[in-house]
């Protein structure tokens, strides 16, 4: 555990096996819960599931969703106006599910002016994208396993309820 978190989180390599023990740790502490992955029919259901979220708690919002999550950007395309920002240059300027995926290397306040909520996904902690949303002025509803403990310390808003 020293040794993971004494790395520096200077490459992505490194900020995955921080966020991995630091996860590990809050969770053997009681501090977070739902940090093992969903998996085979579970990311459907979660989809569903935070299509009622979102509609209960913001209505009917233009989301900026970063992070391309198939089974989420299919169930939420059908509900909700949104756009798909990703990193992955083989998901950029495709069509998926209606939606043409934008390049996540955007400016997010350009979005920000266009959405009413982001849905980010964890992973941003991870990959380095993440600051820009912790300043951004529209909700953020952070999603996946990877952000646990890092939600926690900052007092982020997660959604993650079929992992385990």
């Amino acid at each position: 555990m020293r040794d993971a978190l004494t790395l520096p989180p200077d490459n992505n390599y490194n900020r995955a096996i921080i966020i991995a023990a630091l996860n590990a740790l809050y969770r053997k502490q009681g501090k977070v819960t739902n940090t093992i992955h969903c998996r085979d029919l579970e990311p459907g259901k979660c989809s569903q599931k935070l299509i009622e979220t979102i509609s209960r708690e913001y209505g009917r919002p233009h989301i900026a969703v970063i992070g391309l999550q198939p089974a989420m950007v299919e169930k939420l395309a059908r509900h909700f106006e949104i756009r798909v920002f990703d990193l992955d240059p083989e998901n950029i300027g495709q069509n998926k599910f209606g939606v043409t995926i934008e390049n996540g290397e955007c400016d997010p306040a350009e979005a920000d002016d266009w959405c009413d909520l982001f849905l980010a996904t964890g992973s941003t902690v991870v990959n380095g994208s993440i600051d820009p949303f912790l300043n951004v002025k529209k909700p953020v509803l952070f999603y996946g396993t990877t952000i646990a403990a890092v939600a926690d310390i900052l007092s982020l808003k997660r959604f993650c309820p079929l992992s385990l």
